[in-house]
């Protein structure tokens, strides 16, 4: 299943096509496949990392998605760009079997998705931002 994301890199708006293959994505930017092979067993990458957020730093009108279980992102279900409603699912994040969908704490527009499906999460990791004062 091919999937198209739009990322920030160095300040630059970047689309690609994103299909995953086993334990590979396979991500096309501008007519280039690049393969990235997935360890597993590897642990958290620097990014992941970087993106974890500190516990108690968020509140429900910054916008800030955070899980608050370790997990892992079954589907995103928006789109940067995307004008949400408070309470409009975002992602599935899979815990302990059980599906749990993780909603928008504010009406506005999606201005960053942190996570691929298929990615494990930690505990108070930043899963993406609602902006809400782009929302009409």
């Amino acid at each position: 299943m091919k999937d198209e994301r739009t990322f920030v890199i160095d300040g630059e708006k970047i689309t690609a096509e994103i299909e995953r293959d086993g334990d590979s994505l396979k991500i096309t930017v501008e007519g280039v496949t690049h393969t990235v092979k997935m360890d597993r067993n590897a642990g958290h990458s620097k990014v992941s990392r970087s993106r974890r957020s500190r516990i108690g730093a968020q509140n429900a009108s910054s916008g800030s998605i955070v899980s608050s279980i370790p997990g892992k992102v079954v589907s995103i279900d928006v789109e940067i760009g995307a004008s949400v409603n408070e309470g409009e699912t975002i992602l599935i994040l899979e815990a302990m079997k059980m599906q749990n969908e993780i909603t928008s704490p504010v009406s506005g527009i999606v201005t960053d998705i942190f996570v691929v499906e298929g990615q494990s999460v930690e505990s108070n990791f930043e899963l993406a931002v609602v902006s809400n004062e782009a929302h009409d």
